[in-house]
């Protein structure tokens, strides 16, 4: 061999080793439009962490695409998890942000609800893994409870406001009612996001389940000297956070055996705390692509300085350890998803009953996650809409959010200053 083949040999041979990608299987997005959708309204813990990563994941995929967000909520974060599963794009162009417990709902086997086989879905990664994190029960300071004995002991059961089944503000208040007897009732209905502190806030539900980082990032006076909520419970935290030192955890409160194994179960998906998903059948290169892109995304100091201004707790992992935690659930016995199928069977989990009040006004002004202004005789009014939970026409006709325009005149379905419209029906 000539020393100058030698050469050429040794330079090929070190470009690729140090090649990102030494097999080139990597798929480009240029020219395309990613869309990230969210399995609840606006507002919330889920959409923040969505509408972060949305954000910025676009300058680490192949060919810098567009990158948009879309809220899909419905069935807590459900009805987003089968549009993936059955509908969503396979080329990488769409993926999601859904309820970590959507996989225990699945495999329990009870619910036609979900529509999806966890284990085939193609998990990008979790932007959380739950460190230094933990799933707080809230309870307004009116209601005098201050401990699990204070719920015991309650005659009169609490109202929690939730989404609906298959989410954690309506499953794990559910099964701690039966585990650890506390007088507790889901009260399911609410779009997710801000409307379940603000239920809580208006005193429509006396307490709720949400998580520490959620509350510091989209309701932190919750956290504040003067809260009008205080801890009783921690739950998917092995030990006491050093926030609440005085706030015992479900495990310490668990004395039977198959309540702690309920428990671990119901605990484990939290160490995917904020999952992302593609549809099932992507290429080895496009699941490569997204995976990879997922993680640069959660080091890059503009997305790291972005999520220290909003309050995220980020302690991201990658698309392969979501899939070991998903195959660890599928592994566990049968005999506790039977257990958790059984007591959702009798939920005891009322619809809430909304009172409308229905208005009539101008919109004024149109701003981000759906919000929206309207004059009402004479008053600056505040609402907000989101697809999937605000139904709306224009002109007599079936229309997307998106088509509500400044200017137009509507009827209005909400329930006062600040909260969601059901209903919008409005003219040009």
């Amino acid at each position: 061999m000539t020393k100058m083949l030698r050469s050429a040999v040794a330079v090929a041979a070190a470009a690729l080793a140090f090649s990102p990608n030494p097999s080139g299987a990597e798929a480009s997005f240029e020219g395309k439009t990613v869309k990230v959708m969210i399995g609840y309204a606006a507002g919330g813990g889920y959409d923040t962490y969505g509408r972060a990563l949305a954000r910025h994941i676009g300058r680490h995929l192949p060919g810098k695409p567009t990158v948009i967000t879309q809220n899909m909520p419905g069935a807590g974060s459900i009805a987003l998890v089968n549009y993936l599963y059955n509908q969503g794009a396979k080329d990488g162009t769409e993926f999601g942000i859904f309820a970590r417990s959507a996989p225990i709902l699945a495999l329990a086997g009870e619910s036609k609800t979900p529509r999806f086989d966890p284990l085939k879905l193609t998990w990008i990664g979790t932007s959380s893994s739950y460190k230094g994190e933990a799933y707080m029960m809230m309870i307004r300071k009116d209601t005098g409870v201050k401990s699990v004995t204070d719920l015991r002991s309650l005659k009169t059961p609490l109202n929690f406001a939730s989404t609906s089944f298959g989410s954690d503000g309506t499953d794990v208040p559910i099964v701690l009612r039966e585990v650890l007897g506390l007088n507790i009732v889901p009260l399911r209905g609410y779009p997710g996001g801000n409307t379940l502190y603000l239920a809580v806030d208006r005193g429509e539900a006396q307490g709720r389940m949400t998580g520490f980082a959620s509350m510091s990032t989209a309701h932190r006076e919750w956290l504040a000297k003067d809260s009008p909520v205080v801890p009783v419970l921690q739950f998917a935290t092995e030990t006491r956070l050093p926030q609440f030192p005085n706030v015992p955890t479900a495990m310490e409160i668990a004395t039977k055996q198959e309540d702690k194994d309920l428990i671990t179960m119901l605990e484990t998906p939290f160490f995917m705390a904020r999952p992302f998903a593609a549809p099932p059948g992507l290429s080895a290169d496009t699941t490569k692509t997204l995976r990879t892109a997922f993680m640069k995304t959660h080091e890059d100091p503009v997305y790291l300085k972005d999520a220290k201004k909003l309050r995220l707790s980020i302690s991201a992992a990658d698309g392969e350890k979501v899939q070991k935690i998903v195959e660890r659930l599928a592994k566990m016995p049968k005999a506790l998803y039977a257990r958790y199928a059984e007591i959702l069977k009798d939920p005891k989990s009322p619809i809430r009953q909304v009172k409308w009040q229905v208005v009539s006004g101008k919109i004024t002004k149109l701003a981000k996650k759906g919000r929206f202004e309207f004059d009402l005789d004479g008053k600056k009014a505040k609402s907000r809409m989101t697809n999937g939970y605000t139904k709306v026409t224009v002109n007599g006709k079936k229309a997307k959010t998106k088509s509500i325009k400044k200017g137009m005149t509507c009827k209005i379905w909400w329930e006062g200053q600040g909260s969601y419209a059901g209903q919008l029906e409005c003219s040009n």
